[in-house]
């Protein structure tokens, strides 16, 4: 019989880096929140309506907001670019469309979802003590399992633990969430997402 063989395909990699100066940031984020969250400053922004994020967060131009979050997207955005040029691929430029903090009480979660096309990132500002994780979804839905099988290993869904000052980054269109918050610590974490640019006519 002639060799069957095997070819992987639809491989798909999320990166992870660690912020500098993470702790200064992190200690001014977590005054916006108390800002945020304090109704007499009367300064929430957080958007009116429902998402996939199933927790408290600042509006979606955070880093047009706030000075300590236009500084982190700064900083991302460089480290982005210099691995673009490092693994030579072909995005010229890279806009920043949006930014917000989140911040999960016990019991919230964000859904399933997506960001589109853009290059997406999360920085896990303070998750360990939750016991966070980045869950990333394949979308795949149809499986083959052999007879001698008692189980299948096979999940859907990747788990990542999260640690603080990471930040991952990811293409947009993967399907992702986050675990549940089944502590009484609070989870806060800073999203941005990035559209690659093409101002030259190809």
């Amino acid at each position: 019989m002639t060799p069957i063989n095997k070819i992987p395909v639809f491989t798909q990699e999320i990166c992870y880096f660690t912020l500098p100066n993470f702790e200064h940031f992190k200690e001014q984020i977590m005054q916006i929140i108390l800002v945020e969250s304090n109704d007499v400053h009367q300064i929430k922004t957080s958007p009116d309506k429902e998402c996939n994020i199933k927790a408290q967060r600042t509006a979606w131009n955070s880093h047009d907001r706030y000075p300590v979050v236009n500084n982190i997207c700064k900083i991302v955005q460089d480290y982005l670019l210099e691995y673009i040029a490092d693994e030579g691929y072909d995005i010229p430029e890279l806009e920043l469309t949006n930014s917000w903090i989140n911040w999960y009480g016990k019991g919230e979660s964000a859904l399933p979802h997506d960001h589109g096309h853009q290059l997406s990132c999360v920085l896990f500002v303070d998750v360990e003590k939750s016991n966070a994780k980045f869950l990333a979804h394949s979308d795949r839905s149809t499986v083959f399992i052999k007879k001698t099988d008692q189980q299948t290993n096979f999940s859907n869904i990747k788990s990542i633990n999260a640690t603080d000052g990471t930040v991952l980054f990811f293409d947009g269109r993967m399907m992702h969430s986050v675990s549940p918050n089944l502590t009484n610590n609070l989870r806060i974490t800073l999203a941005m997402n990035y559209q690659p640019i093409y101002k030259n006519k190809r």
